[in-house]
């Protein structure tokens, strides 16, 4: 198996089934994902030392209290929407590594293929009947790709296209905002 590793990250452009996601919508769900925890923490003193900033300086307790803000603002949206819609937007938007093959074949849906509940049970059965030994769903989307290709993965790339215009459209209506446009 290809060892070397990509990342995919959603782009401004970014077009899920017949969405093109908003630009607050990519960077609000980017940073949720991969930043907003970080963030929040209250860095030890040593490491804020480090940083040159006193972790209680007026300046780094405004900057958590506006990322504790942001978040919980952001995750009262997130759970507004389906959970489905939910896990697609986390699985579309964390920044991972993925398998070389994994990321050419399926590119910034990756995250949202490998959290489909269909390529999860699909993946499952081949463990179970000894079609796999992959311990991870990445993993076995990597070996399904080398053994046949971006066309076995096509028709799930296109079903997590369409989930994920869905999940976005869904977490726009629940963020009061219109701004993912349908083309």
């Amino acid at each position: 198996m290809n060892h070397d590793h990509s990342s995919t990250v959603p782009a401004e452009g970014l077009r899920l089934g017949d969405v093109v996601p908003s630009l607050e919508a990519l960077v609000e769900l980017r940073w949720f994902f991969n930043e907003a925890e970080s963030e929040m923490d209250t860095p030890s003193s040593f490491g804020a030392l480090d940083g040159g900033c006193s972790p209680t300086s007026a300046e780094a307790v405004e900057r958590r209290a506006e990322a504790v803000h942001a978040a919980g603002k952001i995750s009262r949206w997130l759970k507004a929407i389906p959970v489905g819609h939910a896990l697609m937007l986390e699985g579309v938007f964390t920044e991972r590594e993925w398998p070389s093959p994994v990321a050419r074949a399926l590119g910034e849906l990756a995250g949202a293929v490998e959290a489909s509940p269909t390529v999860r049970a699909l993946h499952l059965r081949a463990r179970v009947t000894a079609k796999t030994c992959t311990t991870s769903v990445a993993a076995w989307l990597g070996e399904v790709i080398e053994q046949g290709g971006a066309d076995a993965v096509a028709n799930w790339r296109r079903e997590a296209e369409v989930a994920c215009g869905a999940a976005v459209r869904a977490y726009d209506n629940a963020r009061g905002a219109r701004t993912s446009r349908s083309s």
